[in-house]
């Protein structure tokens, strides 16, 4: 394998200049020494060159064959007597994570509720972040170029003042270090590739530069919120992002020119749609337009959508919300929700029923991955497995399944023609009784006049 092929071989006795010396007369490689390579140890994870004699040899990768996420071999190499050469690959990595914020609220290593998998409301800011690792030899490099390439579905849009990159021990960032000397580099529309945009370090090991002293230790983490817009996919296959390094694989060369990538890394961003039909309490077949309602939240906060139906915010007040209208077939939506618990008030009864006095809980439930498990090879359906909704009203609860797909939990209420009684134990009651009272009581003097004019006769 290519990383079979690559050896950072080093002597204790290799000198700064010794290495310099390596670097210049490495371009001007290209005749092999008469010794023998033996075949690979994979037991030893060793390389064997028999019949060399003492001195000072340069071991070099063959022309174009390190490319992808290996590196170049760091190539000198003291030899005195019979010596082993164990190939290691020491490369950079690299995770994307995006925050879920309620249905995951552990910390997996990389900060509170960050993971692969998360739902939100459309016009939401969704967090995310990017761990890079460095590669042991980061001291072998005279610069170190080092390079996060983003990919945001058409769904999020970026907020480019949010990114802020750090240095810290772990990857939840707990002591972090905030670096500078970088550039975000956001292509155009024409250019853009499969590429959102890019956080781009000329040399990480520039302290200067960077404001920091970057170990080969340390992580570099990239922070940045993107708002999930109307564009975004309800339902699967849902939202993808994805992330890879760039990253300078030579050593020999001071660390221009020469660069590696890592695989991709992936998560993933859900959201929903609640549809609400207005029927007739007698006949669900019946459906009536114009009733009106307003939809909050666990927060109490109102939503506000455009003339789709598409989330647009969330407002404080009541009279802020939007109304929410049912049509011609008796259905309204709302599309971009996130999984929770949700209150329906209706504001306006269609023409001869009546309104329905209390708040309708509504509960969206997804089923979604919310750990480490999903991995970047893995389908969406793997990472969204189920759909149901919970309808309380009048104290009677109904659930029913989602349509993973489209996204989409749909749900009936119910409206009543006629006079309502009032409910036992009420002050309905107590208006019923004294109303009830006066009744007799006016029937009573009535009849006591009639007797008297009947005996005046």
């Amino acid at each position: 394998s290519r990383r079979q092929r690559q050896m950072c071989i080093r002597d204790r006795d290799n000198s700064s200049e010794m290495k310099a010396f390596a670097d210049i007369v490495g371009q001007y490689l290209t005749e092999t020494t008469s010794g023998t390579l033996s075949a690979y140890n994979s037991e030893k994870q060793s390389y064997t060159i028999s019949g060399l004699a003492a001195g000072y040899y340069l071991v070099k990768d063959k022309d174009d064959t390190v490319s992808g996420a290996d590196a170049y071999t760091d190539f000198i190499l003291k030899v005195v007597k019979n010596t082993e050469a164990t190939p290691k690959s020491d490369v950079p990595t690299v995770e994307k994570k995006v925050q879920e914020d309620d249905k995951y609220n552990q910390d997996g290593g990389y900060g509170n509720g960050y993971n692969d998998v998360a739902d939100w409301n459309i016009g939401d800011p969704v967090p995310f972040k990017l761990i890079g690792t460095l590669p042991d030899n980061l001291s072998d490099y005279e610069t170190y170029q080092y390079i996060f390439h983003d990919t945001l579905s058409t769904g999020l849009s970026l907020n480019q003042d949010s990114i802020h990159v750090y240095m810290a021990s772990d990857k939840a960032g707990t002591d972090k270090t905030e670096l500078h000397g970088y550039t975000v580099n956001v292509p155009g529309t024409e250019e853009k590739g499969q590429c959102s945009f890019e956080v781009a370090f000329t040399d990480l090991t520039d302290s200067e530069t960077v404001d920091a002293e970057v170990t080969a230790d340390k992580y570099i983490i990239v922070e940045y919120t993107a708002t999930l817009n109307t564009s975004a996919e309800i339902g699967l296959p849902g939202n993808p992002n994805e992330v890879y390094l760039e990253f300078s694989n030579n050593p020999n060369t001071g660390g221009e020119g020469d660069t590696g990538e890592t695989p991709i890394d992936k998560v993933i961003v859900f959201t929903y749609e609640l549809d609400v039909t207005k029927v007739d309490g007698e006949d669900n077949n019946k459906t009536l337009k114009d009733a009106e309602f307003k939809l909050y939240d666990a927060n109490g906060k109102y939503v506000t959508v455009d003339t789709d139906g598409k989330v647009t915010g969330w407002a404080d007040t009541e009279d802020d919300g939007s109304t929410l209208k049912s049509d011609e077939n008796g259905l309204f939506k709302v599309i971009g929700l996130d999984d929770g618990t949700y209150w329906l008030k209706e504001t306006k009864a269609p023409d001869g029923y009546n309104l329905i006095t209390e708040p309708i809980k509504i509960v969206i439930d997804a089923a979604t991955v919310n750990d480490q498990q999903w991995e970047a090879t893995e389908l969406p359906q793997d990472a969204l497995t189920a759909l149901r909704i919970e309808v309380t009203v009048g104290g009677k609860t109904t659930s029913g399944d989602g349509n993973t797909e489209t996204g989409i939990v749909d749900t009936n209420v119910e409206n009543n023609q006629g006079a309502e009684l009032p409910e036992t134990g009420g002050m309905g009651t107590v208006i019923f009784y004294v109303l009830g009272a006066i009744l007799v009581l006016g029937a009573g003097v009535l009849l006591i006049a009639r007797k008297r004019t009947d005996s005046e006769k």
